[in-house]
């Protein structure tokens, strides 16, 4: 029980420091635009689209943290508990570590460039 507070107090603190510099760095990119860019938007498209992004941002954010945390913890005991058992499969590991990251360094310029 003592986890389970102690998780959902840091994804809380976590989550606010993030959306918080997020919205931050919005702000300063929206304000420091060009006048073209005001020119040609009209405030009420940009306060709008503001909003929305913040709004995903407050409400995707959390979920696919937690998700990623608890895939993480369950990934590393699957790997703790296997590996007192065989720990010939720490080489499988290993391996397979390294080509996640070869796969991911691959998809993440893509991902970006989108």
């Amino acid at each position: 029980m003592l986890f389970c507070f102690m998780r959902s107090l840091l994804c809380q603190v976590f989550m606010l420091q993030s959306s918080t510099g997020m919205h931050n760095k919005m702000a300063e990119k929206v304000l420091r635009a060009d006048i073209l860019f005001f020119d040609s938007n009209p405030i009420g498209r940009i306060t709008t689209r503001f909003s929305k992004d913040m709004t995903i941002i407050d409400i995707m954010l959390p979920n696919a943290t937690v998700f990623v945390t608890q895939g993480i913890m369950r990934s590393l005991t699957v790997v703790v508990t296997v590996s007192m058992v065989n720990p010939w499969l720490l080489i499988v590991v290993a391996v397979s570590l390294v080509y996640m990251y070869y796969i991911t360094s691959l998809g993440i310029k893509p991902m970006v460039d989108s």
